[in-house]
């Protein structure tokens, strides 16, 4: 009768908590505002994947907790609201059950008042962060884009953060705006305004902010572009991405970190990308089509 009773009790937290857990799955109805995972470095890197509405979303690697969690990350679900996303592991199953969404971070009271929290740089709420991307402005606010791993604070899995400061001094963190995708995971970059809609993504008279940025795989390194119609607050990444792929030209996978600018007098874009042992200058009149032109051997120094 106890095990019974048991076995009940089980059935109705899990269809409450709209969870269903099956041998390395688990699945939840989105409901609220993030989804919570406990970390913990006793535990070899797993990969997990997300699917949502059985479509394909995201994969990464986590050290996901079976047991007591060393501390929380999370990802925030805002435009999942009423989807049904699918995650699958294949390290511990255990740290499955684990998992919970709710409208607050785990640890959120506490946030920003940890011992040796850095109080004037910024930091982000969870996870690793480097590389500054994508610095801009647009319509009073500042943009800082940033290599960010969400899921652990040692680098891995690149996404670029967000936040956005009226002063450069006060920033508010923002949903991540690039995630890893098939080409793989996302390096450094540049953004633009595209005010003459060179592009074609403009809408209307919005202006979109356009990120180019490296997505580095095993293989290669290659660029993409993704444009923003809401202020950088999502991007949709350009369908025929990428739009420079010149491992084959170098003989190098070092082929990254494109820095975009228009060029007035001659009417066109500059992208300058590191490329093997130096810099390659391609042009551009739309941002798709990259045209290359020349190449520098080793570093620039500034003089003394």
């Amino acid at each position: 009768m106890k095990t019974l009773s048991r076995t009940i009790l089980t059935l109705f937290v899990l269809s409450f908590s709209c969870l269903a857990a099956i041998a390395g799955e688990v699945s939840f109805k989105i409901t609220k505002q993030y989804l919570n995972f406990p970390i913990s470095h006793k535990e070899n890197r797993g990969r997990m994947t997300f699917e949502v509405n059985g479509k394909p979303s995201l994969s990464v690697v986590i050290r996901l907790a079976p047991d007591e969690a060393e501390y929380w990350v999370f990802k925030d679900m805002s435009a999942f609201k009423g989807k049904t996303i699918k995650i699958t592991y294949d390290g511990n199953e255990k740290g499955l059950s684990k998992i919970y969404q709710s409208d607050e971070i785990e640890g959120q009271a506490e946030l920003y008042k940890e011992k040796n929290r850095p109080q004037f740089h910024f930091t982000t709420r969870r996870g690793w962060i480097n590389d500054p991307n994508g610095l801009i402005y647009q319509e009073g606010e500042y943009h800082l884009f940033y290599q960010h791993n969400p899921f652990e604070r040692d680098w891995e899995n690149m996404h670029w953060g967000h936040a956005v400061s009226n002063d450069l001094i006060h920033w508010t963190e923002l949903p991540d705006a690039l995630y890893p995708d098939h080409l793989g995971t996302m390096f450094s970059g540049s953004a633009v305004i595209d005010y003459d809609n060179t592009a074609g993504f403009n809408k209307g008279k919005t202006p979109a902010m356009v990120a180019a940025f490296t997505a580095a795989s095993s293989d290669r390194q290659v660029q993409g572009i993704a444009y923003s119609l809401d202020k950088g607050r999502t991007f949709t990444k350009y369908d025929k991405n990428p739009v420079i792929n010149s491992k084959e030209k170098w003989n190098s996978q070092d082929t990254r970190d494109p820095k975009v600018f228009w060029y007035a007098p001659s009417k066109h874009w500059v992208l300058v990308l590191n490329e093997r042992d130096g810099h390659s200058i391609y042009t551009s009149s739309n941002l798709k089509d990259w045209k290359y032109e020349s190449h520098v051997t080793g570093f620039w120094e500034c003089p003394e």
